[in-house]
């Protein structure tokens, strides 16, 4: 397990596979989680849940807390919406607890630049679970403050079929994870040219969706991206 060097705690930044040496090399680098922790003392993690919302008022709920707070990057969450037993991953990394999720958003991203800015929320009650897609962009907290390249998110928010809160947390990117570290240390040169911006992406997926359903929106949006 890897551990705060100055709280002691976890870290966020835990690689899902043990033989991944860059992400364990860049986590060393990160701020520490008391200065998120104190960043985010606001936030009541006892909330009272919410316990037994329809899976469309869950949708509408976080499409109003994601464009209130970009949680995302921010760690700013609502509790009450998240099970005790919520986990998250990426192709890279993974941690179970709101809590230990928000403090590690926090000290990841440079939060005067980095931005999870909105594109869609679909409910799909076939598979219990939300579909949110956003698009990132802003800088990493690593000692050169390095920028990421603007890539789209693609978040599936698995509820929990007795309390639909969520449960589950999966990210996947619109570009390779690699791709991303080669722009992060050499610059936004290499790889795959930087999605397009929010409006356009915005654009884009309602008028798929219009033409052709929420699935066709989502292709719209990862072909929109990579171009």
């Amino acid at each position: 397990m890897y551990v705060d060097s100055v709280t002691g705690d976890p870290w966020f930044w835990s690689p899902t596979s043990p033989t991944d040496p860059v992400n364990q090399f860049l986590g060393q680098f990160l701020p520490s989680n008391r200065a998120a922790k104190d960043e985010l003392a606001g936030i009541d993690f006892d909330a009272p849940k919410l316990s037994g919302r329809s899976i469309q008022q869950m949708a509408e709920l976080v499409e109003a807390g994601l464009s209130r707070s970009q949680w995302f990057v921010t760690g700013e969450v609502d509790p009450r919406l998240f099970s005790d037993s919520f986990a998250f991953k990426d192709e890279s990394v993974a941690t179970t607890g709101i809590k230990a999720y928000a403090t590690g958003v926090r000290k990841l991203f440079d939060q005067a630049t980095s931005k999870g800015e909105l594109i869609s929320v679909e409910a799909r009650p076939d598979t219990q679970a939300l579909v949110v897609v956003w698009r990132l962009e802003g800088r990493v907290n690593l000692p050169f403050k390095p920028k990421i390249k603007p890539y789209v998110v693609t978040t599936t928010l698995g509820l929990d079929p007795d309390s639909g809160l969520i449960c589950s947390q999966l990210d996947e990117f619109s570009v390779p994870g690699w791709d991303l570290l080669l722009s992060i240390l050499l610059g936004e040169g290499f790889g795959a040219k930087p999605a397009p911006p929010v409006e356009e992406l915005r654009a884009a997926a309602m008028a798929a969706a219009a033409a052709g359903g929420s699935k066709a929106a989502a292709n719209v949006l990862k072909s929109a991206s990579q171009k």
